[in-house]
């Protein structure tokens, strides 16, 4: 027969918050293991000659929490291998924010019987000392939990064991990324004790005060809390009978141009390398997700959770070196296990034709995929002479196409296509650099008329001899470093 480990809960406050089943349990024992003696019930049951051993020593030496919980497991488990009876008693109700208790579960219920006695958890003093009703929502969590929690602002967030001003600190700037500045935060210490103090205060100051072991951090809901939710939800508003003329009249048709001018806004940002207005940008492109997917959802086409739920299901399954046992050396073998993970996922679909990408990409972007398609199949040059060789050809057709004055626009196209194809053994991108050649020349320009004017000229009125005289005179400024012209400016 197995041995048993007993753990039990000492309640949010002192003795008399502790069931009677677990009062009498403890005192009949020979030595009970109780986590920490800072708790007001350890030192009650202490007085009552209780024979207690903790584990503070543990939290002295340990580097981490998580050594200190796995310290105590395994002591917990040697003397589970020498006694049939072990108790262990930790501070509120067993199973409520409880780390030790969640590993003890895990790593040692498999090899003894581990049971967990009923206990007053320190939310029940929450609900008496704050008109909390938990069905209205209720998320609680450890304060180093904050940052992947998905905050929303709908539901009571609940802190517990914020025992510092360090971790109260932590805690504020946590929530200020999400929460107001001002947002009410209740301060809760001694829960349950005589001694309970109840404060309001403003996020802002949360980490003003002092802070204990006893100490619960509590915020109420708040409908400024900035989350992809309030996203949605101004979203739905707008589109609401009483919302925007100009929203509720869009289509998935209507908005294709605003998705194709955001898309070109958040590239610009990038090539000025404006962090601030990539902010902005991104937050625009953003828009274009959520107004596609609540115009879905009014159709009964698909919800915004879809949206989510395809794009996380396929990046673990294109990613099978990472979430799987797949073994890669560098990103030329993803790429080829991407398009392999591609192929399987589009089964039939991929059966005919070789080009399965949007044939309204730009021109340069069409060509390069079109290129890169058919060289993974060894329709390539083998050395980059090939398409240096295939540019000149080209640059002598079109000649010949102006000469007889046929074909020119075919020929023409031809020279960008070659092109495209010298700029993939170069490893570039066309499209980008076709667009520095643009605002290079741009800048350029800008800085030829601005020479002009100083001299009293005006480009309007100068010959091409002349302009020519102030262009090479700004590629001078600009080669010596008198100038460095911003894309776009």
């Amino acid at each position: 027969m197995k041995n048993t480990l007993h753990i039990l809960g000492l309640g949010p406050a002192g003795i008399e918050s502790m069931t009677l089943g677990t009062y009498r349990l403890i005192l009949s024992a020979d030595k009970v293991f109780v986590r920490t003696y800072s708790h007001p019930s350890v030192q009650d049951l202490l007085s009552e000659g209780a024979k207690l051993e903790s584990f503070d020593e543990y939290y002295e030496q340990g580097k981490s929490f998580e050594e200190v919980y796995e310290k105590i497991v395994s002591r917990l488990e040697r003397e589970l291998l020498n006694h049939e009876k072990v108790l262990y008693a930790v501070p509120g109700h067993p199973a409520v924010a409880e780390r030790s208790v969640r590993l003890i579960v895990d790593k040692l219920m498999p090899k003894f019987n581990v049971i967990l006695h009923p206990a007053v958890s320190f939310l029940d003093s929450i609900f008496t000392t704050i008109p909390i009703d938990p069905i209205q929502g209720l998320l609680i969590r450890n304060y180093d939990a904050l940052k992947s929690s998905g905050l929303t602002g709908k539901e009571w967030l609940i802190i517990p064991q914020v025992y510092s001003a360090l971790i109260a600190s932590d805690v504020k700037l946590d929530l200020m990324e999400v929460y107001p500045d001002e947002a009410l935060v209740i301060i809760v210490q001694g829960l349950g004790t005589p001694e309970q103090v109840v404060r309001n205060v403003l996020l802002y100051e949360l980490d003003h005060f002092e802070f204990d072991h006893l100490t619960t951090v509590l915020v109420p809901p708040n409908k400024d809390v900035i989350s992809m939710t309030k996203l949605q939800e101004i979203m739905k508003t707008l589109r609401a009978p009483e919302g925007c003329p100009w929203d509720r009249e869009q289509t998935h048709e209507t908005l294709k141009p605003c998705l194709i001018e955001e898309s070109y806004e958040v590239l610009e940002a990038i090539e000025q390398k404006d962090m601030y207005n990539l902010t902005e940008e991104l937050g625009d492109l953003l828009l274009q997700v959520i107004f596609h997917a609540q115009v879905a959802h009014e159709e009964g086409e698909f919800e915004f959770e879809d949206v989510l739920r395809g794009i996380i299901q396929k990046l673990i399954r294109r990613h099978p070196h990472v979430f799987g046992d797949i073994r890669v050396d560098n990103s030329e073998e993803v790429l080829r296990n991407w398009d392999a993970i591609k192929k399987q996922e589009k089964g039939e679909q991929r059966s005919e034709g070789w080009f399965h990408f949007p044939q309204a990409l730009p021109a340069l972007m069409l060509a390069a995929k079109t290129q890169k398609a058919v060289a993974k199949v060894g329709f390539d040059w083998p050395d980059i002479e090939g398409p240096i060789a295939k540019v000149q050809e080209e640059l002598r057709e079109l000649q010949e196409a102006m000469n007889s004055g046929e074909g020119i626009e075919e020929e023409f196209g031809d020279i960008l296509f070659a092109l495209v194809n010298l700029a993939r053994f170069l490893k570039l991108e066309p499209e980008d650099s076709l667009r520095k050649a643009v605002h290079k020349f741009q800048n350029r320009f800008e800085k030829m008329a601005q020479l002009s004017l100083e001299t009293g000229g005006k480009l309007g009125n100068m010959t091409l001899e002349e302009m020519d005289f102030y262009w090479e005179k700004a590629k001078i400024h600009e080669k010596s470093g008198k100038f460095r012209g911003t894309p776009g400016n």
